[in-house]
C-alpha cells in the first residue's frame, strides 16, 4: 500500500504501526476497504447526474435510467421526469455524503487509537531501556521524540487520505472514460503530467523545510527546559531572557519551516485551476467539433459535474502529498529512536517470583568502566554490606561513589564481578529486587499533587492505605507539617514541592521511602539539605530502623556517618579503608583531614 511512497516514509509509518502493537496487512487491508466505499460512495453521484443531464439536452432520451424511474412513476413526461430525478440525485449526494462522513469518522477513530497506543508503546520503552542508555539522553530528545508520534499519525492519515483521493479520481474517470473516452484520457493526460511535474519540482524544497522545522522543534525545547527546570538558576544569572530569545529564534525558523510548506502546498492547487481553464476550453472544443451540439452539452455537463468532485480531490491529494514529504524527517527519527530502543534490553516489571531476597549484600570484585571512558570509575571493590546494619560510604568527589551506588541498586551491571544477596545475584530478578529497595536521593522528584499522592507515588492513595502514609510521615519527622497544611494530607504541594521548604522536601521524599516498608534504605546525600536540629531528628528515626533494616547512607556530612556499624572510604575507585568510623580515621589520612576540616 505504501509503495509510491520512498523507502524512508514506508520504514517510519511501519515503525509506527509495530509501536502501536498492530499488525501491518490487516490494517491496512481493512483500510483499503474503507477506502473503497468512500471512492463509491464519491463516484455515485456524478453517475447518477448523467440521466439528468440527458433529459435537459434531449427530452425525448430514454435510456436506462429514465425508463425505469418512468415505470415507477407512471409517466414519461420531461416536466415530471426532471423535477423527480432532481429531487433523487440530492438525495443521493445527501446519502452518499453522510455515509462518507462517517467511514471518514471511524477511519479517525482508529487512526487516533492508533496513534495513543504508539505513544503509551514508545513512553513505555523510553522508561524500561537501561539506566546506562537513559544517562546519556537528553530531556529535548525524548519529548521532541514523543512528540514526532503525532506528526508520525498525521503523516499516516494523510497516506490513507491521498489513497483514498487516488481511487476516487480513479473511480471518476472510468466513468468519464465510458461517457468520451477520448476527452477523458486527454484530461488525464493533462491533469497527470502538470501534477508529476510540479510534485517534483516540490519535492526537494518541501523534504528540506521539514528537516529545518524537525531541527526547530527539538532546538526549541532545548532552550525551554531550562526556564522550567532551571528557573531560579536563570532568575538569579539573569539569563532568562537569553533562553527567552534563543527560544524565540526556534520558533521563528519552525515558522518560517511552516510558512515554506503552507506555500508550496498552495501551488499544486493554484497549478491545476489554471490547467482546468485550459482543459475546458480544449474539452469544449473538442466535443462540438467531433458530435452533435446535444450530445456535447450532456458530456460536457458530466465533465463539469466531476470536476466539482475532482478538482478540490487533485487539491487535496497534492497538499496531502506535501504534508508526507515533510514529515518524513520526522518518520525517519521515530524509526531510528523505536529501533534503538527495540534492541535495548528492556527492564522487566515483574519479579520473577523466586524467593525474596534477604541477606548481606556481597560485592566480589566489582569493577565498572563507561563504554566511553579510559579507565574504570569502580575497580575491585569487595565489600560485604550486613543485613540489618547500617553502612556509611564516604570519600572525595570523584572517588566513585555514585557509580557504586547505582551498581548496588541494580541499575548499572557492572563489566566485571558480582553482586549478590543471600546467594542470588540481584541481576537475575531486578524487578524482584527493586521491591525490597527504598532510596532517598539528594534531589527528591515532586508530584504537583496532595501530599498523600507524593508519599504513596503512582499507587493510589486509598483509606486501606492511610495508616501506611501516617507511620512514614510520622517516622520522617513531619507530623507537624502536615497539622499545618490547610487540607492536611490532601494538600497539593506544587509543582516540584514548591511549598515546602528544602528540609520538608527531604522529609517528604524519606516518608516516601519509609512507607514502602523496604529491606534495604538507600539514604544518598539525603541529609544535605537538613539543619543540624532536623538531621538529629532523622538520625533518631534511623536508629529506630536499626536491627530492622539494612541502611546504607552516601554522605558527605560526617555527623550523618558517625554512628554507622561500619564506614567504607572510596579512594578513586577503590575501597581505601572499611571499619568504624574511628578506624578508618586512624587509617587513612585523607579521611582524617576531613574530620578535622569538619571540627571547625
Amino acid at each position: 500500500m505504501l509503495i509510491v511512497f520512498d523507502a524512508q516514509v514506508r520504514r517510519g509509518l511501519s515503525s509506527l504501526l509495530a509501536l502501536a502493537g498492530v499488525r501491518g496487512l490487516p490494517w491496512i487491508a481493512l483500510s483499503a476497504l474503507i477506502m473503497i466505499a468512500q471512492t463509491v460512495l464519491s463516484t455515485i453521484p456524478v453517475v447518477a447526474i448523467v440521466p439528468l443531464l440527458q433529459l435537459f439536452s434531449d427530452p425525448s432520451a430514454s435510456g436506462f435510467a429514465v425508463q425505469w424511474v418512468a415505470g415507477i412513476i407512471g409517466t414519461s413526461n420531461p416536466e415530471v421526469l426532471i423535477p423527480v430525478f432532481a429531487l433523487s440525485i440530492g438525495v443521493v449526494y445527501l446519502v452518499s455524503s453522510g455515509l462518507s462522513v462517517l467511514l471518514t469518522w471511524w477511519q479517525s477513530g482508529r487512526i487516533s487509537t492508533l496513534g495513543v497506543r504508539a505513544a503509551t508503546e514508545l513512553l513505555r520503552r523510553y522508561a524500561s531501556e537501561p539506566y546506562a542508555s537513559h544517562r546519556t539522553r537528553s530531556n529535548a530528545e525524548v519529548i521532541r521524540n514523543m512528540g514526532l508520534v503525532v506528526t508520525s499519525v498525521s503523516a499516516l492519515a494523510n497516506v490513507l487520505t491521498i489513497y483514498t483521493s487516488a481511487l476516487t479520481l480513479a473511480g471518476i474517470c472510468i466513468v468519464l472514460l465510458i461517457a468520451s473516452p477520448l476527452v477523458t484520457i486527454l484530461t488525464v493526460v493533462l491533469f497527470g503530467a502538470s501534477m508529476m511535474i510540479t510534485q517534483r519540482v516540490l519535492r526537494p524544497a518541501q523534504r528540506r523545510a521539514g528537516e529545518e522545522g524537525a531541527e526547530a522543534d527539538l532546538q526549541g525545547w532545548f532552550h525551554m527546559l531550562p526556564l522550567i527546570e532551571g528557573f531560579r538558576e536563570a532568575r538569579l544569572t539573569n539569563t532568562a531572557e537569553r533562553f527567552v530569545g534563543a527560544y524565540e529564534q526556534t520558533r521563528l525558523r519552525s515558522m518560517r519551516a511552516g510558512r515554506i510548506m503552507s506555500t508550496l502546498g498552495a501551488v499544486p492547487a493554484a497549478v491545476s485551476q489554471v490547467v482546468f481553464a485550459f482543459a475546458v476550453a480544449g474539452i469544449a472544443a473538442v466535443l462540438f467539433s467531433a458530435g452533435s451540439t446535444a450530445g456535447a452539452i450532456t458530456t460536457l455537463g458530466l465533465f463539469a459535474a466531476a470536476a466539482m468532485r475532482a478538482i478540490p480531490t487533485m487539491n487535496l491529494l497534492a497538499a496531502t502529498v506535501g504534508n508526507v514529504r515533510s514529515a518524513e524527517p520526522g518518520l525517519k527519527i521515530l524509526a531510528d529512536a523505536s529501533e534503538d530502543l527495540d534492541v535495548e534490553d528492556a527492564f522487566q516489571t515483574t519479579p520473577s517470583g523466586g524467593r525474596p531476597y534477604r541477606g548481606d549484600i556481597v560485592l566480589d570484585r566489582v569493577t565498572f568502566e563507561y563504554p566511553d571512558a579510559s579507565e574504570p570509575v569502580v575497580r575491585d571493590v569487595d565489600l560485604v554490606i550486613a543485613q540489618h546494619e547500617t553502612t556509611a560510604i564516604v570519600g572525595s568527589s570523584g572517588a566513585g561513589k555514585s557509580t557504586l551506588i547505582d551498581i548496588v541498586l541494580g541499575l548499572l551491571e557492572p563489566s566485571s564481578g558480582t553482586i549478590s544477596v543471600g546467594g542470588e545475584s540481584i541481576f537475575e530478578d531486578r524487578a524482584g529486587w527493586y521491591r525490597t529497595l527504598a532510596v532517598v536521593p539528594q534531589e527528591v522528584f515532586l508530584l504537583n499533587d496532595t501530599l498523600e499522592s507524593n508519599i504513596t507515588f503512582g499507587y493510589p492513595a486509598t483509606a486501606d492505605s492511610r495508616e501506611g502514609v501516617l507511620r512514614a510521615l510520622r517516622l520522617a519527622q513531619l507530623d507537624s507539617l502536615v497539622q499545618s497544611l490547610p487540607n492536611g494530607l490532601q494538600t497539593v504541594i506544587g509543582e516540584r514541592g514548591t511549598r515546602l521548604s528544602g528540609g520538608q522536601r527531604q522529609r517528604l521524599g524519606l516518608a516516601r521511602a519509609l512507607y514502602r516498608e523496604p529491606e534495604v534504605l538507600l539514604l544518598d546525600e539525603a541529609t544535605s539539605a537538613l539543619d543540624n536540629a532536623t538531621e538529629a531528628e532523622i538520625t533518631r528515626a534511623l536508629k529506630s530502623l536499626h536491627g530492622k533494616v539494612t541502611i546504607i547512607v552516601v554522605a558527605h556530612r560526617l555527623s550523618t556517618v558517625r554512628n554507622a556499624d561500619k564506614l567504607v572510604f572510596l579512594q578513586s575507585g577503590s575501597i581505601a579503608a572499611e571499619g568504624t568510623f574511628d578506624e578508618v580515621e586512624r587509617a587513612v589520612p585523607e579521611f582524617a583531614h576531613l574530620v578535622e576540616l569538619g571540627k571547625l
